[in-house]
């Protein structure tokens, strides 16, 4: 876990900061599916640099409350920048794993792209009940499926790395959309419902594709890319994958009651 940290910090100051509109829309898919009341008080678990956080503030408005948390530094730091001049926002850092904070705190728990990131996806589950109160709402978002050309791209970068990093073994519950949905009523949901959504991406050129992957958790394979050896991993891409670069990314999103 503690690897996965430190690659957020590093990433932090470039993660959707490179002119590809990609957490964002997600973020916007999720916030609208899990429908935030007005003044709910709400958690966003693994709070990156804001995009679900500040759309959730807005939806439960001035008389609301947000709190995000995240075990990186760096987008903690961004976080509550972005957040300034926000007077229902916290930021803090926080883990999302088990996030301390007394039963029942929270009409809303949210948390993007991070629960697959965790030591154990079903016990944070567990803890979000808890931590929800009654008929409190959950809202999550994962990857269903990538672009072809995403893990086509990764490949190749990793001809070029020192000691390339294992692709990611995700925990069984994200197999698909019933193992996910069956592990949510197991932590003791009552009610759930799941369904995927697309997000489209442009590039420039595969630059631009090499630089947004090592801008968010791709960069655990983009920083062990020596510099000497960059511009010829971006030409192999360039030789093996045609333009133009449009990817297709399917994301989970699910939403459950307690």
């Amino acid at each position: 876990m503690s690897s996965i940290i430190n690659v957020f910090d590093q990433a932090s100051s470039t993660y959707e900061n490179v002119g590809v509109g990609f957490f964002g829309p997600i973020a916007a898919e999720l916030v609208s599916a899990v429908a935030p009341g007005r003044g709910w008080r709400a958690l966003d678990a693994g709070c990156g640099t804001g995009a679900v956080l500040l759309r959730v503030a807005e939806a439960v408005g001035p008389e609301g409350r947000v709190t995000g948390i995240d075990l990186a530094p760096g987008m903690v730091a961004r976080a509550r920048a972005a957040a300034t001049g926000l007077d229902n926002v916290t930021v803090t850092t926080g883990d999302a794993q088990a996030p301390g904070f007394p039963d029942g705190s929270f009409d809303l728990i949210t948390s993007g792209l991070v629960l697959f990131f965790l030591p154990d996806p079903p016990a944070a589950l567990r803890s979000y009940g808890r931590l929800l109160k009654r008929g409190g709402r959950l809202g999550v978002s994962s990857f269903a499926q990538h672009d072809p050309r995403y893990p086509q791209a990764m490949k190749i970068i990793a001809r070029f790395a020192d000691a390339p990093p294992p692709p990611r073994k995700l925990h069984p519950i994200f197999e698909s959309a019933g193992s996910l949905r069956t592990a949510v009523l197991e932590a003791g949901f009552t009610t759930v419902s799941v369904r995927d959504v697309e997000v489209a991406s442009s590039f420039r050129d595969v630059a631009h594709l090499y630089e947004w992957i090592g801008s968010h958790g791709g960069r655990q394979l983009v920083s062990r890319v020596p510099q000497q050896r960059r511009a010829a991993a971006i030409a192999a891409m360039a030789t093996e994958m045609p333009e133009p670069l449009d990817l297709t990314t399917r994301i989970r999103i699910t939403v459950a009651e307690c």
